[in-house]
């Protein structure tokens, strides 16, 4: 869960078309831009993408959307769909998201940032066991820790000693949660004794 305070609009469009891709099981055409449609003549989504994308969208960002707001998506371009976002989580945000994220980074969250980062390569997160082994290398370490600032907005340097240890998606979920609740704490701390 992600707010407006915290959240540029390349990264609500990451986010937009990391869903999308997902759900097409394919690549994007190159020529995609904010004026895309997302529906006919676009990326040609089609009614039951937009409910998923919906719910996608609302448990990402924390907002709600009516079925007739799940019906106008499809007249929807990409750039409108960002704004649209933006306008329903303005003025929203408690200046520690990174707290927010460390809370709101659940199981599949990481399932997801494992699948897309090619790092277990299966087309539904879902379907991944939450004790799922996973090999990390120092090239998908880097590879994991950009779809995790991307996705997430979460800067997090993971330590490689502690990569032996990360040998399953519930062993990743656990470390990240600790992780960044630690690196919050630590920032709050700083910024305290900076007053």
């Amino acid at each position: 869960m992600t707010t407006a305070d915290t959240v540029h609009p390349e990264r609500i469009t990451d986010f937009v078309l990391g869903v999308i891709r997902d759900m097409l099981n394919m690549p994007l055409p190159p020529t995609t831009s904010p004026a895309t449609p997302l529906g006919p003549g676009g990326l040609e989504l089609e009614s039951l993408s937009f409910v998923e994308l919906s719910v996608h969208l609302e448990r990402e960002f924390d907002i709600q959307f009516s079925d007739e707001a799940v019906d106008g998506l499809v007249t929807m371009t990409l750039g409108e769909l960002v704004s649209e976002i933006r306008a329903r989580t303005a003025g929203r945000g408690d200046g520690t998201p990174a707290a927010a994220e460390a809370e709101a980074l659940s199981l599949l969250d990481v399932k997801r940032l494992l699948t897309l980062s090619q790092i277990i390569p299966v087309a539904d997160p879902e379907a991944l066991a939450d004790d799922e082994p996973v090999v990390l290398d120092s090239l998908t370490l880097v590879w994991f820790q950009y779809q995790l600032n991307e996705q997430h907005g979460i800067e997090l340097d993971i330590d490689h000693s502690a990569v032996a240890e990360l040998t399953s998606v519930t062993a990743i979920h656990a470390y990240l949660r600790d992780a960044v609740t630690a690196q919050t704490a630590h920032t709050a701390q700083t910024e305290a004794v900076g007053r």
